[in-house]
């Protein structure tokens, strides 16, 4: 049987709330536009979809011009992430390698086109990865993604790891195992299976494949 890690990218892979903040604000004066973002604001829209991000970023516009506006962060942020990466967590290479040895690894995430590969090329991670799916070239939901990546690739069994809820609830929607990286973003009273570092990673995966 084939079995493979997917991973979320936000809060799971890196954290790149910093750099995200700065290029949504630069991008909203440079448009001369009044919406302004902090780390909190931006920390609850890691994950959601355009649709989902709009009404919150965006109060009191319709969704079409919320979609507008999301263009523009959008835009800016994957060209400011491509000189300017978010944080990676500790160890990560050295588990990323790891598990590459032992498993194929994935990105299944809901960014924008280009949002991936500024993580993959910025932070020097081709080596590790087998492929990745983002919303932004399929816009598909997350579940359907996963659904995708394994009937794309042949495989047999999945685990997620994603930091959220929503990464949870798509998870069990695309009926593969999850596990929560509860380092990053979201927080979740029910996992069944849970990690606070990378470093737990290998051996929990491992077990969970066993059983």
């Amino acid at each position: 049987m084939k079995k493979a890690l997917f991973f979320d990218l936000d809060g799971t892979l890196w954290d790149a709330l910093i750099p995200l903040t700065k290029s949504w604000n630069e991008a909203m004066l440079e448009h001369h536009l009044p919406y302004r973002f902090d780390l909190e604001k931006m920390r609850s829209y890691m994950g959601l979809t355009p649709e989902e991000t709009c009404p919150l970023a965006f109060p009191n516009t319709t969704l079409e011009e919320g979609l507008k506006l999301f263009k523009i962060v959008l835009d800016a942020e994957i060209l400011f992430l491509a000189k300017n990466p978010g944080i990676l967590y500790e160890n990560e290479e050295n588990i990323l390698s790891q598990l590459s040895q032992k498993y194929p690894l994935y990105i299944v995430s809901n960014a924008d086109k280009g949002y991936i590969q500024n993580y993959i090329n910025a932070c020097n991670m081709s080596k590790y990865f087998t492929d990745f799916v983002q919303a932004g070239d399929t816009n598909l939901p997350k579940w359907r993604n996963i659904l995708y990546m394994k009937e794309k690739e042949n495989i047999d069994e999945v685990i997620y790891i994603g930091d959220t809820k929503k990464d949870m609830d798509e998870s069990f929607k695309a009926g593969v195992k999850f596990i929560h990286a509860a380092y990053g973003f979201g927080k979740i009273d029910n996992a069944q299976y849970k990690i606070s570092s990378l470093n737990e990673l290998p051996s929990l995966v491992d077990s969970i494949f066993k059983d």
